[in-house]
């Protein structure tokens, strides 16, 4: 993760807060205060926890005696590690067909924009935005589909801000490791070749090591990880596959030489993913929820492995061996 950097200089003229830039696991969320977006808040707040991710949502949070600016919002968009905001305009409490644009949402997006924040805008299909960010691109929705383009979109904001509390661990680091995959015939992937490059850039920025043999596997070290966090990167690595292939079959494929073809469908076909979890992680309700969330993705291999495992794999090699 690149080093934070300090907020210098207050822009509302007081002395310089010291706060860091993206320090927090958080999403700051803007919206307007009307019920009517309740479901919506309730949404992002599932989807951020169940990866982990604090939904700071300023209307939510009461500090009696402290300068709410800098509290409640300034401070928190600063440090979150991206911005969401529902730019829907609210309707008239007396005669709904008037709407009304939330200030607050405004001056707390221009802050996102100011500060250069990453930012999730979403706009609900048919509402027209007030004039001063109507050139803005958006996230258009409906009720239905709501869940899942928020879910998308905070996946790829999680990616493009940094997923990965650690970096990712080498191979070398664990002995029982290094004999497992000597046992399974796979090696570190040389970066070489473009084919190589592209498949380790959709595993790498969140904790995976590329490896090749017999297989191409993606093999995660998460031992040290939460349920909640193994089950999100796993997911997210299926959903970048997933993502590739449909590019692959619906653009690069159609450019490609029949020798091309043949040999990307080869490498394709390899591909699986392995991750190591700690003993003490119920293996089977991992698989079931990453299982639920990866359903409508292709279908690629993936295993979920303890040291139990690791060893057990191992000790098979050692009893054919025999007596010696």
């Amino acid at each position: 993760m690149s080093k934070a950097t300090i907020n210098e200089k207050c822009i509302i003229g007081l002395p310089t807060c010291g706060y860091a830039f993206s320090s927090s696991r958080m999403a700051f969320i803007a919206a307007p205060s009307d019920d009517e977006f309740q479901l919506e808040i309730d949404i992002l707040t599932s989807l951020l926890e169940e990866k982990d991710y604090e939904a700071y949502v300023a209307l939510r949070n009461i500090n009696p005696g402290k300068f709410a600016f800098c509290t409640k919002i300034c401070s928190k968009i600063i440090t979150s590690q991206f911005c969401i905001a529902l730019l829907n305009s609210s309707e008239h409490r007396d005669h709904k067909e008037i709407k009304i644009p939330n200030p607050n949402v405004h001056m707390e997006y221009g802050l996102m924009l100011a500060f250069k924040k990453h930012i999730l805008p979403f706009q609900r299909k048919g509402d027209s935005l007030a004039f001063n960010i109507q050139p803005l691109d958006t996230l258009l929705y409906t009720k239905s589909d709501f869940r899942k383009i928020a879910d998308n979109a905070i996946d790829s904001s999680i990616l493009a801000t940094v997923t990965t509390s650690r970096p990712t661990r080498a191979i070398a680091s664990s002995e029982l490791l290094l004999r497992y995959l000597a046992v399974r015939g796979l090696r570190v992937t040389q970066l070489n070749n473009e084919d190589a490059k592209k498949l380790y850039s959709l595993g790498s920025p969140i904790g995976y090591n590329l490896l090749d043999g017999k297989e191409i596997v993606y093999f995660g070290m998460f031992d040290l990880e939460s349920a909640k966090e193994i089950v999100f990167r796993v997911k997210l690595l299926i959903q970048n596959l997933h993502q590739a292939a449909e590019i692959y079959e619906n653009i690069t494929k159609k450019t490609m030489s029949a020798e091309q073809i043949i040999r990307a469908e080869e490498i394709i076909s390899r591909v699986r993913i392995e991750v190591l979890i700690s003993n003490e992680i119920e293996k089977e309700k991992l698989s079931n929820k990453i299982k639920e969330l990866t359903s409508t993705f292709r279908s690629i291999k993936w295993s979920l492995l303890t040291s139990n495992d690791l060893e057990s794999r191992v000790a098979l090699e050692y009893d054919k061996i025999g007596e010696i």
